[in-house]
């Protein structure tokens, strides 16, 4: 994920509890932090997590994710 910046999260320094003093992580490659996730489970995980909240993935559209669909859910 790493620090929020302007370029993967446009607006993110307007916001008021942003502070240009926080650390400035470097993003880590999700593959390398959860191996023994599927590619699927890659790209949900990967959505979830989004920083930006207008790319993040709903909840509806996450139980309807690729990574579920042999999943039998009861009601």
């Amino acid at each position: 994920m790493g620090t929020p910046n302007e370029e993967i999260w446009p607006g993110v320094t307007s916001l008021p509890d942003f502070k240009s003093t926080f650390p400035k992580w470097p993003a880590k490659d999700l593959a390398t932090v959860v191996s023994n996730l599927d590619p699927a489970g890659l790209d949900l995980l990967s959505s979830m997590l989004c920083l930006d909240p207008s790319k993040r993935i709903t909840a509806r559209n996450a139980v309807e994710h690729e990574y579920f669909k042999d999943i039998k859910f009861v009601p």
